[in-house]
Order: C-alpha cells, then structure tokens, then sequence
C-alpha cells in the first residue's frame, strides 16, 4: 500500500488557503525588504553625523562620541524605542551596512529573517574578524532552511568549527562571568537569572522539569489534602516548575525547626535545596573520552563543550551506553525489524540521532517525545532506522489525522509535505550523528 493512501487522502489545493499563504509569503519579504531599509536609513545617518560632527574646540573622538549620541537622541524619538535599544539597532546597523552585507542582502530579499540576521551578528562577536565572510556564507546558507531556534544551535556550532581558540579556553574564560542577577517585572513579578555552565544550567531544568511530572502525578493520589490543593491547583507544569524551583531555592536542607516553614509541594519533602543533582544527556567522541583527542562533546539541548567538561561529565554519569554503528552508512546495529516493540539499543539511537521532534520547526526535546513508524507498523512498515523518527505527541497526532505527509529520505532525513501540497525543506539530522567515523558514548542521568 502507498504512503498516500495510509494517511488522509489529499484534495485539490484550497484557493483561499493558497492565495493566504502566498499573501504571507509576499507579506514577509515585504516585512524583510522594510527591515533592511530600516538599518540602512539608521546606518546613513550614524555614519554622517560622525563625519560633520560639531568642531566645538575639543577633540575629534570627543566630538564624534557626542554626535553619535545626539543622533542616538533623535533615532530613538523617531522610532519610539529606548535609547539602550536604540543603540542596539545602531550596532547592528552598522555591522550589517560594513562588514555583513549579504546578511542584509539576505534580510531585504526574504530569504532570512531579522532573528537570523541577528543571531549571525551575535556568533561572529568571538570570531576574528578575517573569518567573518566565511562564517557568513556558511550561515546563511542554513539560516535560509530553518526556524531561528534551530539556526542559534546550528550557528553556534559553526561559530564552534571555525573558532581558532580552544573550547577548552573559553569555557575558562566563560565561566569566570557566572553570576545570578535580579530583573523587575511588571505586575509583582520579577525575573531571576542565574548564568552558569551550561551542563549545570541543563541539569537543573532537567531536574525540576522531572519533579513537576512526580508533582502532578502524586497530586493526583493526595488531591483530598488542603496543603497540595493550595500548591498545585491551579496552574500549569510550567507554573508548577517555577514554584518548585522556589521551594527548593528556599527551604532549608535540613529538618526545619517547629514552626518553620515546610514545603507543601508533593515529592519535596525530602528534597534538598541542592539544584546540580544530575548528570544531563551528553554525546562524546571515543578518543575524546579517552583522551586521545580534545574534540568537543555534545551536551544535548545546548550544544558543543569542552573536552575537559565532557570527559568530567561521563565520568560522574551513573550509566554510560555505546553507540555502535554501520562504518559504511551510519546506520545502527539492529535486532529483529518485524517486532513493534523496539530494542533498546535502537530506541537510544534513534532518541540521539533525532534529538528533537521532527516535525519542522518543533524543538521538543527527543526524551519528552515518542518514536513513530514513518511507514505503519500495521502496513507492513518495519521497525528499523529508516523507518523510524521522534515525533513530540501533538505533531504524531497531526500526521495521523490530517493531510501532513512524511517521507524518508534516507539516513533518518525527513521531507513532509503540508495539505497545501507545499513540501518542506527536509529536515536533516544532528550534525554529530551525520559522521559515520565517529565512535559514540552517551551518558544518561
């Protein structure tokens, strides 16, 4: 039986959805051609001002610091923004009218948009400047294709290859800056940022993401109790993480004295307010864990560390699993591909290779997601790499109940298709599972 005829069948295009949809397209580049004016009009009278600035008796950088701030002034009246932010447009402007000219090219055109050309701008800040037009090139040419949450990953790691300094010695450098600051917000709110490394910043969510599921599934078994009534209901799991990372932030370590406070959060009785308590997903290089070779690892949802830091980090990881693959076409080694049920040798490949739903433009993490037999089981599709990918539960339920198709490509390469009939550009893999020559560990936590 065709593909086709194992989902909903399609009809003719619908012209009104066709005609919104080529009006969006239209109104994009529209919106990008705008954007880019904008930066060259803001660029033209930067430049200008700095060059007539006001001979007042004083020196040339005193007068062009001054008449860059009085245009600043104006900028930002005319457009209705901060002065902060209207220095943020200027710098920008600036980069893309002297050194990024085809990232503005590109924006004015429509192929990309203002986050991407923005996320490009803020890679190439650690980057030598006589590497800046290959990094541009090589960015563009994927910003083109994806979302502006999948291009910051893939930008960052791009940022990564061509960086002549070690990892090693900017993650040093990084971590000197760690510091946790206090933003107000409106309504009683308030932010509260904590900038760390990042497998620590990935454990923590991690962790309280995880006591948010216990939280909810043991709410369930205590509902009749007042105290978790108050804590739990109403509020969503990202209302519930929050209040969670509160409690533990806040509730002593140990037995609190009578009539202190205790924390009514179901599953954090015995909790410590201890946030670094796991070891996150981390992808390494055989001869990097060996320490053959200082070739980055992966920490998965954030991207490229340090040899020195993966190496730490799959050594306190309670379990390590091997990867094995195909050397010829990267394939994973298989059991049988006639049983539903997957192995678990190929249920964690299939988690490290996809990394993320596929559906293009979804970020769900792979672990948060289920796997999916592209082709049905029930219509004689096997259970084997090419036929299997991560699908987060919304978009599973969306290909099979709507005209959405999928078709592999090959090497776990998804293109699908809209009930449009529009197809997507095909959604690729991690860049770490594209190389057949790489031995693979993952820790788990």
């Amino acid at each position: 039986m065709s593909e086709a005829a194992l989902q909903l069948p399609g009809s003719a295009a619908d012209p009104v959805i066709t005609a919104c949809l080529t009006g969006l397209t239209e109104s994009q580049s529209s919106i990008g051609a705008a954007q880019a004016e904008q930066y060259r009009f803001i660029e033209t009278a930067r430049s200008h001002a700095v060059a007539t600035a006001d001979p007042m008796g004083r020196t040339r950088r005193i007068e062009e610091e001054f008449a860059l701030r009085s245009i600043t002034a104006e900028l930002a009246l005319v457009l209705r923004v901060h002065e902060r932010t209207m220095t943020g447009l200027i710098y920008e402007a600036k980069q893309l009218g002297t050194v990024f000219t085809k990232s503005l090219a590109a924006l004015a055109a429509g192929t990309v948009g203002q986050r991407h050309v923005r996320e490009i701008l803020a890679q190439a800040v650690t980057l030598p400047p006589e590497l800046h037009a290959r990094f541009e090139a090589e960015a563009l040419a994927q910003a083109a294709t994806q979302t502006p949450t999948a291009f910051r990953r893939t930008a960052a790691r791009l940022r990564e290859r061509l960086h002549p300094d070690s990892l090693t010695l900017r993650a040093a450098q990084g971590r000197t800056e760690r510091r946790l600051w206090f933003e107000p917000a409106a309504d009683g709110m308030a932010w509260l940022h904590l900038h760390l490394e990042a497998e620590k910043a990935i454990a923590i969510t991690e962790r309280i993401s995880d006591l948010a599921d216990h939280a909810q599934a043991e709410a369930l078994d205590t509902a009749h109790l007042a105290d978790t009534e108050v804590a739990l209901s109403p509020g969503t799991h990202a209302q519930l993480e929050a209040d969670i990372a509160a409690e533990l932030l806040l509730i002593p370590p140990a037995a609190p004295a009578e009539g202190a406070a205790r924390s009514r959060m179901p599953g954090l009785a015995f909790s410590r307010p201890e946030v670094f308590v796991a070891v996150p997903k981390l992808t390494i290089p055989y001869a990097t864990l060996i320490g053959q070779s200082d070739q980055p690892g992966e920490l998965h949802g954030y991207g490229p560390i340090d040899a020195n830091t993966a190496r730490r980090l799959a050594a306190q990881a309670p379990t390590l699993h091997r990867i094995l693959v195909d050397p010829v076409d990267n394939t994973p080694l298989q059991l049988d591909p006639t049983r539903y049920t997957l192995s678990k040798s190929i249920r964690r490949w299939i988690l490290y290779r996809d990394q993320i739903c596929r559906f293009p433009g979804c970020t769900r993490p792979a672990e948060r997601c289920e796997i999916d037999h592209t082709h049905p089981f029930e219509h004689d599709g096997l259970t084997v790499e090419r036929n299997l990918a991560v699908l987060c539960k919304k978009h599973h339920r969306l290909k099979h109940n709507s005209r959405w198709r999928v078709t592999q490509l090959g090497h776990g390469v998804l293109r699908w298709t809209s009930p449009a009939g529009r197809p997507t550009t095909p959604t690729r893999l991690h860049p770490a599972a594209e190389d057949p020559r790489r031995s693979r560990c993952s820790t788990r936590p």
